[in-house]
């Protein structure tokens, strides 16, 4: 693979870990604007409440969603109303074991869903007839519910120009540290032989410097862009890798931000969620959870990462890439704050946004943030965000951006993932 390595303050590759002496531009310099809590739409209505979204798509005039639950696919016009919902599980064509991820089919109005469980990439209709599915190979045993243990994702799947890249993990994930053995694999649409792209263990600076922690401690994350590249973070030595796959290249660029101290409320909030995954609901009072939980964070704290990690999730938009920070009072971290990296210069350009409250994007692309945001009760309603173009440069003043009144898609014709 042809490397085009570019990163600033002249860094060569091997040297990546020493980042903390560049000149580049701090977080001090990257103000946090917040995104008008009025470019929030919620789109769909309470009485079509979904639970456990795990991806949504954007077609035409349809938004997609696509929940752990069947039916596990439903599609909502842009007035709100529900025009399809299809998907059940089981072992038989056109049904699914563990549904992940979504993207638009090969052919107009259609669509694919990614089924973890199976191995397996199944196009539908839109009234949910199922038009082809083809099956990749094994690759690794996952945990399912393993994004409750640690961030990202192992299920995440992308279409690229002639295939799919997956991850691929010899050795299963159980736990967050199993994430650094994985590696991208190209898996041809012609049902060619697959091609490694990207090895995490070796292809990471960082995974020669990990810590010996492993509860909130930091992993590789990675999205496919839409235009055909990978873009990968190394936590660790802070830089962002872009993948070419079908020019058979990679860069590299170096962010100029670091991590703070991993505070006890943010082991204390992680260990909440194991031990109200392990006791019986109901078992057990708020008090004598929240006492649990004390006690093992302080049994336990050799094992948490002293440090935050410096991103929880990554999004990758037109010319943006999206990084989720580690922060707020999810378990895992999972908090409205993002930084976005823009490729419209000779270097990178740096912005802080922070999402309206309560709304979770799943895709960005270049007008508007895709999403649910949820009740007290973990129930889910679809959801827009207008994302104006002050996050392509980075911001000089603090400012709030101004809200947008028009609903999506209204006057703004089809929108695209």
């Amino acid at each position: 693979m042809r490397e085009v390595t570019r990163l600033p303050c002249s860094l060569a590759l091997p040297a990546i870990l020493a980042i903390s002496s560049c000149d580049g531009p701090q977080l001090v310099d990257m103000p946090v604007i917040p995104i008008d809590p009025q470019s929030l739409t919620v789109l769909s209505p309470a009485q079509d409440a979904l639970w456990d979204v795990r991806d949504v798509l954007v077609v035409d005039d349809t938004i997609w969603a696509l929940t752990a639950s069947a039916p596990h696919v439903h599609g909502v016009g842009p007035t709100g109303k529900l025009t399809a919902r299809f998907g059940s599980v089981g072992e038989g064509p056109g049904e699914f074991r563990f549904p992940s991820a979504i993207w638009p089919g090969g052919s107009s109005g259609s669509l694919t869903v990614w089924d973890s469980g199976s191995f397996a990439a199944l196009t539908f209709s839109t009234g949910g007839a199922l038009l082809s599915s083809s099956r990749t190979p094994l690759r690794g045993a996952i945990r399912s519910d393993i994004g409750t243990v640690t961030f990202g994702d192992p299920f995440r799947a992308v279409p690229v120009p002639g295939g799919l890249v997956v991850a691929s993990y010899d050795s299963g994930v159980n736990r967050g540290s199993d994430l650094w053995n994985g590696r991208l694999v190209r898996i041809p649409d012609d049902g060619g032989d697959p091609r490694a792209l990207f090895d995490f263990a070796t292809d990471l600076p960082g995974a020669a410097h990990l810590p010996s922690a492993s509860l909130l401690a930091p992993v590789p994350l990675w999205d496919g862009c839409p235009d055909g590249r990978i873009a990968v973070l190394d936590p660790v030595s802070r830089a962002l890798f872009m993948l070419d796959p079908a020019r058979n290249e990679r860069a590299a660029f170096a962010l100029p931000w670091h991590s703070e101290p991993l505070g006890s409320d943010a082991r204390i909030a992680y260990m909440m969620s194991r031990v109200r995954a392990e006791i019986e609901r109901g078992s057990a009072s708020e008090t004598e959870i929240s006492s649990l939980a004390t006690e093992a964070a302080a049994n336990f704290a050799d094992l948490f990462a002293t440090e935050k990690p410096i991103a929880v999730d990554l999004k990758c938009a037109p010319n943006l890439v999206w990084i989720q920070s580690f922060e707020g009072s999810h378990p895992l971290g999972y908090g409205p704050l993002w930084t976005t990296v823009s490729f419209h210069r000779t270097s990178p350009a740096f912005s802080r946004v922070v999402f309206p409250a309560g709304f979770i994007p799943h895709r960005i692309t270049e007008s508007f943030a895709f999403g649910v945001v949820a009740d007290t009760g973990g129930l889910q309603r679809l959801a827009t965000v207008f994302v104006p173009p002050f996050a392509r440069q980075r911001p000089r003043s603090p400012s709030t951006i101004p809200a947008t009144r028009q609903a999506w898609p209204t006057n703004r014709g089809k929108l695209k993932p």
